[in-house]
């Protein structure tokens, strides 16, 4: 974050300029902050809420000591905007994170870790998916932002795109018992169990045998607990507020959408949002009235002193001391609540949906217009728009108004081993088209294709779980019917590249685009398959087409990068590989690369350089450690070397090393040997 931001929010605490480094929040002792969000968790799934499907008695004691939100929005169905929006107190419409995956969090927006730590706070965060990978841009303000699970090389071709509520609670519980008594801290807590697919662990899966998204939510609420627990272990609990908020809800089959991401009723979009701030907020106070997820971070900075506006949240605690012998400011209370789902647009070629909740009704923006009354029938199952034409008029007015003039910014590019996390994960990231006007969009209403969303869902699924074969039959069957949605183009096309179906991937990406769909991936993975036939011109061709599409697309560099090399261009291929870098500095396979090309043109220290980089970035992984030691036995430094080789065998299992390993062996006796 820029130094100015930290300034313009200075000057905003409180009234006052703070000046140098020692914070007026720091020096009174302010309250501590523990963020915990769930992800994909319906508010419906809470004991506290009246939910009969699941205990939670640990929510359920945040809710007695503290507040219960029982009305609360989510402004998009989607991991990383919704957080997004949580952090900035910001519709997407404002930080301009529309989906997972291909957008980044412009580092000029402000953040509620940047604002605590400009106000002398320690800020960690403990993340539970790759979807929230710091390369997504939710680092900023942090100190410090533990997705280390999957932040190396080795993790990352493992696919181990998350990991679960106790591995997370783990690393949280580290840094609390090492940060001792230092500055106030705000630390964020992320669980994404009940996402799909639900495995909870066996004690949560045995006791709720017959619905797992259950159990996932029952685990999440046991490290709740932990945390909590920890928390009052180490004397911090009556000074830590603790807030607990789902990120978006859930669809278990309602409107027949079963996860999310596509449709925008409330089973996908209420969500629970709890605070407990002992000696700030009365207890059991339960708000029933309309809220947002965005308006939680700008409650909490209220609740802790600090004044300042992130963005068109608003702070809540008027609704909270409603009762205490203040009366609710009633103008603003119950702000309109925008949401949307960009998916269907970017990814199916269908219609984007947008909707504006206010007061008692609901209207849903698509090519078909939805409203309901929310009180009356909140599972949204009665269209009111004929009868009720004047308040759509209004909505409508107000929706139009909110969104004049948006339009999709630049999607970020991102190399295809994230892609490939986030697949694991059931997602995709978004289309390679620049910024798209919104105002034309695509005319199919997602409602009537939720039979084909259920197939495509279904071969998402089976593609995660390695079985490319059925995936490829399910992609196959709704390719008949939906020829023009570059999803199923993409899995189809990636299902057969698992299954080395060379032929049938060239196929489909053909097909793709003959009929228009542009994707660098598609080219790319064409160029691979080029490759993979030692056809290194044809190769080398759909490798620039991809770079044409997206020049910061590092696999595609690295890859024509690779082909220089065996063709002899050396300083074509050098470029290459230095063009990746400078996209992505920490991306192996280019310094592996590099290292490699400068070592066969003789540009030995430079090519040292490129190795040491190698086991920098991958301390894991063996053959980099291998590569290494290698170029420090070329230079005449044994020494190095052996300890380089010892490195490697310490990392070299299977038998992908077995040529290595024996070579190694023999490069130890030999550079140890007196003579």
């Amino acid at each position: 974050m820029r130094a100015l931001w930290r300034l313009a929010v200075g000057i905003w605490i409180t009234g006052l300029v703070l000046l140098g480094t020692t914070s007026v929040a720091a020096e009174q002792g302010s309250h501590n902050l523990v963020l915990v969000t769930i992800d994909t968790v319906r508010a419906d799934y809470l004991s506290c809420n009246g939910s009969t499907k699941v205990r939670t008695p640990h929510l359920d004691a945040l809710a007695r000591g503290g507040v219960n939100f029982t009305r609360t929005r989510a402004s998009v169905p989607l991991t990383l905007p919704s957080h997004a929006s949580i952090l900035m107190a910001s519709y997407p419409l404002t930080h301009t994170v529309r989906d997972n995956g291909s957008f980044l969090l412009p580092e000029d927006r402000l953040t509620l870790p940047e604002v605590l730590a400009n106000q002398g706070y320690e800020t960690a965060a403990f993340i539970g998916s790759f979807v929230l990978d710091r390369r997504f841009g939710l680092a900023q303000g942090f100190d410090l932002y533990d997705d280390r699970t999957w932040s190396d090389v080795s993790m990352l071709e493992n696919l181990e795109a998350e990991r679960n509520a106790g591995a997370v609670f783990a690393v949280f519980d580290d840094w609390l018992d090492q940060r001792g008594e230092r500055s106030p801290f705000f630390a964020w807590v992320h669980l994404y169990d009940p996402h799909a697919p639900y495995e909870p662990p066996e004690l949560y899966r045995s006791r709720y045998p017959n619905d797992p998204y259950a159990g996932e939510v029952a685990y999440a609420d046991d490290i709740i607990g932990r945390i909590v627990g920890e928390l009052e272990t180490q004397g911090l609990g009556s000074q830590t507020i603790v807030a607990v908020i789902g990120d978006h809800g859930e669809g278990l089959g309602e409107h027949e959408e079963g996860t999310h991401s596509l449709l925008i009723y409330n089973s996908t979009l209420h969500v629970p949002m709890l605070i407990r701030a002992p000696g700030l907020i009365p207890e059991g106070k339960v708000v029933d009235r309309l809220t947002r997820t965005i308006d939680l971070a700008p409650t909490l900075l209220d609740l802790m002193g600090i004044a300042v506006d992130l963005g068109e949240g608003v702070s809540l605690r008027h609704l909270i001391e409603v009762g205490e012998g203040i009366e609710p400011d009633e103008p603003s209370s119950d702000r309109p609540v925008y949401s949307e789902s960009l998916y269907p647009r970017l990814h199916l070629g269908w219609s984007e949906l947008r909707a504006l909740e206010s007061g008692d009704y609901k209207l849903i923006q698509g090519p078909e217009q939805e409203l309901y009354d929310m009180v009356r029938d909140p599972r949204e199952s009665e269209n009111l728009v004929a009868q009720q034409p004047q308040i759509v008029t209004e909505l409508q007015r107000q929706l139009e108004q909110l969104t004049a003039g948006d339009a999709i910014a630049e999607a970020a590019s991102i190399d295809p081993e994230a892609i490939a996390k986030l697949r694991s994960l059931g997602y995709l990231s978004g289309s390679d088209t620049g910024p798209t006007a919104l105002d034309e969009g695509a005319s199919i209403d997602p409602k009537s294709k939720m039979a084909d969303w259920a197939r495509i869902q279904r071969g998402i699924f089976e593609f995660s779980r390695g079985n490319h074969g059925a995936a490829a039959s399910i992609f196959e069957e709704v390719l008949a019917t939906n020829t023009d949605v570059l999803l199923v183009y993409d899995y189809l096309g990636s299902s057969y590249m698992g299954l080395e179906q060379w032929s049938r991937a060239e196929r489909v990406y053909r097909e793709a685009l003959a009929k228009g769909l542009v994707s660098a991936q598609f080219h790319l993975d064409l160029g691979l398959i080029h490759e993979h036939r030692g056809e290194a011109v044809p190769a080398m061709r759909e490798l620039r087409a991809a770079l044409a599409i997206d020049s910061t697309n590092v696999t595609a560099r690295f890859h024509l990068g690779n082909l220089l090399r065996r063709a002899g261009r050396m300083e074509q291929a050098i470029e290459q590989y230095r063009q990746a870098i400078g996209v992505n500095p920490d991306y192996v396979y280019a310094w592996n690369g590099l290292g490699m090309t400068l070592a066969a043109v003789d540009r030995q220290p430079e090519a040292l350089a490129a190795f040491r980089r190698v086991v920098e970035i991958d301390p894991v992984g063996a053959r980099g450690y291998f590569n290494l030691a290698v170029q420090l036995e070329r230079m005449r430094r044994p020494a190095e070397a052996v300890v380089a080789y010892e490195d490697f065998l310490a990392r070299a299992e299977g038998d992908e090393f077995s040529a290595e390993r024996a070579r190694a062996v023999t490069a130890i006796e030999r550079l140890r040997s007196p003579d």
